[in-house]
Formats: C-alpha cells, structure tokens, sequence
C-alpha cells in the first residue's frame, strides 16, 4: 500500500468528521487529511440545471494519479437542503488513469451550495494509512 501522507498543511488531518473540514474555494487544493491534490472543471453552470464535474485526483506522496477512488459527492445548499439527483454516476477514465467524470448533478436552487467529493469511501476513515478522503469546495450557482 503506498504512503497517503498526513502532511502539515493547514487544515490537514481532520479527524472529528467531514463537518469540520474546511470549504475550499476555487477548483483545486488538498484533501482535508493532506493525501491527495484535487482539481476540477465542470460543465458550465447556469442557474439551476444538471452538471457534469471532472474531477483529477493525485496522491500527494508520490504524485501518482489516484486510481479506483470511486468518488462520491455530497451536494448541499445551506445546512438542510441537499441536490434532488440521487444515484450520481460516477466513471474514471480513462481507466487507472486518477481522472473521473461524476455526474450530471442537478442544482435547483441559486446559492452558493458545497460540493464534497468522497474519495475510496468504502474504507474505513479511522486508520491512518487510510486511502479514505473528502475535499469540499464553494460554488456559486446563479
């Protein structure tokens, strides 16, 4: 198993529950346990409508693409309202190449909603050597 990192970052080594991580701005920065580098791009967002995001996962260890992350993305609109898409897609390709289309994600409502993207969520988060990630990120929905 390769070193995910835990590195000294701000922000870095969360422990008490994706709640506490921070929001990031902008479309890239560090997981909240400082294992990988996240970038994403997304179809154009235009007041409520479905968009598609891709999304680049790195480890930070090595710089290598994080394969088989199988990200998931919660989606919300303040602290109750949440995207009505249930069962969003989410597909790495090219295969074993770190990048994954996730998505379309259907906004309903104008804000600025958080967009959490779950990396390797069927490992458990406690152990340190963990693949297990979350990063959140702002965006503006007009």
């Amino acid at each position: 198993m390769p070193d995910w990192g835990t590195g000294d970052r701000p922000g870095c080594g969360v422990t008490s529950g994706d709640d506490d991580a921070p929001v990031l701005y902008n479309a890239e920065g560090d997981d909240d346990d400082c294992k990988y580098h996240v970038s994403w791009t997304s179809t154009p967002v235009r007041g409520t409508g479905d968009v598609t995001f891709t999304v680049t996962l790195t480890r930070l260890a090595d710089g290598a693409p994080a394969t088989g992350a199988d990200v998931s993305p919660e989606v919300f609109l303040g602290a109750s309202h949440v995207t009505p898409t249930v069962d969003i897609p989410s597909v790495e390709t090219p295969a074993a190449s770190g990048i994954y289309k996730v998505g379309p994600i259907r906004f309903d409502q104008a804000g600025q909603w958080v967009v959490r993207f779950h990396f390797y969520e069927r490992c458990a988060d406690a152990p340190t050597d963990s693949p297990h990630g979350h990063a959140s990120f702002y965006l503006s929905v007009p």
